[in-house]
């Protein structure tokens, strides 16, 4: 009930900020459209991005949100006010290293990156151009990804979610004021900026305002912790990184496509993350505090169990000494063997193992998710056309665009299973602090996303591009599934229960199939034509669904049938 008390604030929290992230979408495809303009600054943004994710709760803050969490058990706050500090200032010190590298050499970052404009002198100007106003924000997202950590370390997701919102609003506000002028993308490019800089600005304020742990800029000391922190960080951040390359290599096949192809793929995977970040994300930010500090209560108490262990081994050994004394002339004892044996230590039960109460954390949100994000994928696949239509179909977003965004779209949805679970299953390998599964996963990723790319592209174009990226998806999460089986969480039972699930996914296609054949809705406002479609055919769906559950006893909704008869 706590870990969905958690869900409802943080997921409620994010879907505000996505449909604030909707609606600034809605005004770039208005007033924007699928233009050349639109295409680079997409690739500029794309820079920031990546360096906001390997300094998200993906990168940095899974190995930050764990030390602290084990510090807040072990209670040494000076300690951590201590530690981190000494990460802030070097993750800011790298940070302004990096920013001056791309700004100054932003050429080649962007031919690196979309080498299909080397052709266009246009296209490569304008977005040198938009790559050096937004990436300096780069420097304000470290620092603001070190605040979020403290908070979420502390558990308080309220707060960390409101952040999201004011980036979302300070985009939208910069958009508006640039809609007249000549280039209106210039001002979404100084948006993007101001953002970092509020985010940052509030972060710094909430975190004062709270008491917490304060990191300050100082002279960074190399110390055995910090080696250690940072030696756990390297393959997280290659891990987020390698990752994050899927999105450079779509971006290296697309800059070859005609212009359009990076809107359509943009403005798809947009509403893609909606569901993946009210499900996937979200949940992942609530596991990595969970999970850790009971794995660093359990590390304690096995500790103590140690020591008490070898204490009673010494004076059994004591004891063992003076009976040898006592009785050497009347038997022949052999005390070496006898001690070896008395100071065997049970070193199976001493050594870490994922105890029962991770376990059941950990298929208990697997399935929650699941329950919620397969009904969505097939709504979003099947209707994927409607709602494009209403959200992205005005101004220069043409009905050509529309049909090319909602095919990417539909593929791109068929993958958010996969997203979803990569999201948690790396959640709970970060926080029992093993960092070799999830970069093992997306180096995987990133092998097939180029192959099925370069097979995909030429045939299929943009879509084949949304194709490989759905594969890579599915493959990522089989490769952390398999390393996550070693925890004996893919028992008979869970298995049974995703079975469940996926039969009743299967009825939801049916209905709506019976419904577009039998039920016709035709309306003279296209608006309200593509709502009811909406609103009918997913009632419809989703009663399906939950009626198909109860035949089948699932677990979940026969509890909440169970609680509401009481």
């Amino acid at each position: 009930m706590i870990l969905l008390k958690k869900f409802l604030t943080v997921s409620g929290m994010t879907l505000v900020s996505r449909i604030l992230g909707v609606i600034r979408e809605m005004i770039l495809s208005i007033y924007l459209g699928a233009s050349l303009e639109m295409d680079t600054c997409l690739i500029a943004m794309k820079f920031p991005k990546f360096f906001r994710k390997c300094f998200s709760e993906e990168g940095l803050n899974s190995v930050l949100v764990p030390s602290l969490a084990e510090l807040e058990v072990k209670k040494k706050s000076k300690f951590a006010r201590l530690f981190s500090s000494e990460i802030f200032s070097i993750v800011c010190y790298i940070s302004l290293i990096i920013t001056i590298l791309v700004v100054v050499f932003a050429k080649y970052f962007v031919l690196l990156m979309a080498p299909g404009f080397a052709n266009d002198p246009e296209k490569l100007a304008l977005t040198i151009y938009f790559t050096r106003i937004m990436f300096p924000g780069i420097l304000f997202l470290a620092l603001t990804a070190i605040y979020s950590g403290i908070l979420i370390s502390n558990q308080q997701f309220g707060l960390y979610t409101v952040s999201p919102l004011l980036v979302n609003i300070t985009l939208i506000t910069s958009i508006l004021l640039a809609r007249n002028s000549l280039h209106p993308g210039r001002g979404f490019a100084y948006g993007v900026l101001s953002a970092t800089i509020v985010q940052f600005l509030y972060l710094l304020v909430i975190i004062k305002a709270k008491h917490l742990t304060m990191p300050k800029l100082v002279v960074p000391k190399i110390t055995s912790s910090i080696k250690q922190f940072f030696k756990k960080l390297a393959p997280v951040i290659a891990s987020a990184g390698v990752a994050q390359i899927n999105v450079f290599i779509d971006s290296f096949f697309s800059s070859y496509l005609f212009t359009g192809c990076i809107t359509y793929l943009y403005f798809a995977d947009r509403l893609n993350q909606l569901p993946l970040s009210l499900f996937g994300i979200s949940m992942s930010i609530i596991l990595l505090p969970e999970i850790s500090k009971i794995v660093a209560k359990n590390n304690s108490k096995q500790n103590i169990d140690t020591k008490l262990q070898q204490d009673n081994v010494s004076n059994n050994n004591e004891n063992i000494d003076n009976q040898l004394q006592m009785h050497n002339n009347t038997a022949s004892i052999n005390k070496t063997a006898n001690s070896n044996v008395t100071i065997n230590i049970d070193t199976k039960n001493s050594n870490y193992s994922v105890n029962e109460e991770v376990v059941n954390i950990c298929r208990d949100s697997i399935l929650f998710t699941l329950r919620l994000t397969f009904p969505v994928v097939v709504i979003i696949s099947s209707l994927s056309y409607n709602f494009i239509d209403i959200i992205y179909g005005y101004g220069k977003f043409t009905k050509f665009d529309v049909a090319n965004t909602a095919t990417v779209l539909s593929i791109m949805s068929l993958g958010l299973p996969a997203y979803v679970l990569a999201k948690i299953l790396s959640a709970i390998f970060f926080a029992q602090k093993n960092t070799k599964a999830p970069i093992r996963a997306a180096l995987v990723a990133i092998c097939s996303n180029v192959i099925f790319n370069a097979l995909l592209m030429k045939k299929f174009q943009f879509a084949g591009i949304a194709m490989a990226t759905m594969i890579s998806g599915y493959l990522q999460m089989l490769v952390l599934g398999k390393y996550l089986d070693k925890n004996n969480i893919f028992n008979k039972q869970f298995i049974l229960q995703i079975c469940k699930i996926l039969l009743a996914t299967v009825a939801i296609y049916i209905a709506i199939l019976i419904a577009k054949h039998f039920i016709t809705i035709q309306n003279s406002n296209e608006m309200i034509n593509n709502i009811l479609i909406l609103t009918i055919y997913s009632i419809i769906g989703l009663i399906t669904y939950l009626l198909t559950l109860c035949i089948l006893k699932d677990k979940a909704v026969c509890n909440i049938l169970r609680k509401y008869r009481k």
